[in-house]
């Protein structure tokens, strides 16, 4: 099976967007997910990525994150979809706060309205440090908005650290999942604790084929050559790859080989 594989943004989370976006060029990816930091990200910013973009055949996967908060108007994020929509990206990835489910709905479906009208799709991911903690409090979100720009993302990591098992995810359709992340760890953290669990999720992912998480079966319930994103947030490979394209490349390398045996 041949999959797409894209350069995960936080892979490289100390590199601006053009340094990014060269990395995945340069390591040879065939597309490339782009974080947007609505603090620093200008126009001249969307105009340099699009330069790149007019000299490479890589585009741009995803643009994350859109975080929905409590008591806050998800309006401000509506600039992340739109700057998704200028690179000609395929989808926005979101994540929420809110401890109530109801304000997370109205939020998402109220992005997806917005990602519909430039052409996007808007991804829902679960996660555990989050407070939609799993897929099917995710998917219970994403059903009930019912909106057709709204689908679900599963990291590999938060899936198992949800608790999802892979019957649960027999269960869902495929068409849910326009593409995944993967990231590989122990099958079991010693201490579930918040802390550790973000430590874990910005630290201390393993390179696929170096853990325990059932990534394969997992690929199993998903469409055949759905776009893959390795997300390896590694302490260990920032530190041995200080370099954005040796980093972006010795991923690449890991995850094909996972792949391909």
């Amino acid at each position: 099976m041949t999959y797409p594989i894209s350069l995960a943004a936080g892979n490289l989370p100390e590199f601006a967007p053009r340094e990014i976006y060269n990395a995945a060029v340069t390591a040879g990816y065939d597309l490339s997910g782009m974080w947007v930091d609505l603090t620093t990200w200008t126009d001249e910013t969307t105009k340099e990525l699009k330069r790149a973009l007019d000299d490479s055949d890589v585009g741009i996967l995803d643009v994350e994150v859109m975080w929905i908060q409590p008591g806050e108007s998800v309006e401000g994020l509506k600039r992340t979809i739109d700057i998704g929509a200028e690179l000609g990206a395929q989808f926005g990835l979101v994540v929420s706060s809110d401890p109530n489910p109801a304000n997370t709905k109205r939020g998402f479906e109220d992005l997806c309205k917005h990602a519909e009208q430039v052409g996007l799709v808007l991804v829902l991911e679960p996660l555990p440090i989050t407070e939609v903690k799993n897929l099917a409090a995710a998917l219970e979100i994403v059903s009930d908005v019912g909106h057709p720009s709204g689908k679900l993302l599963i990291d590999t990591l938060h899936f198992q650290r949800g608790g999802t098992t892979l019957a649960e995810l027999q269960e869902m359709s495929s068409d849910w999942f326009p593409y995944v992340q993967i990231a590989d760890a122990p099958l079991q953290i010693a201490e579930p604790t918040f802390e550790n669990l973000m430590h874990e999720a910005v630290d201390g992912r393993l390179l696929p084929g170096e853990g325990e998480l059932p990534i394969r079966d997992v690929l199993k319930y998903l469409a055949p050559g759905l776009p893959i994103s390795p997300e390896i947030r590694s302490a260990a490979v920032r530190e041995t790859y200080p370099d954005a394209a040796e980093r972006a490349k010795s991923i690449l390398e890991a995850t094909r080989h996972f792949l391909a045996n």
